[in-house]
């Protein structure tokens, strides 16, 4: 699943829980709150 470079700031808890399918998850180039 490719998420990089779409401005997420913040993921909520859990929201990746129900894809127990997806074997990679790129999340780079996004401005994260940390």
């Amino acid at each position: 699943l490719y998420l990089y470079g779409n401005k997420l700031q913040s993921v909520p808890d859990g929201a990746f829980d129900s894809l127990t399918k997806v074997e990679m998850l790129q999340l780079h180039n996004n401005p994260w709150d940390c």
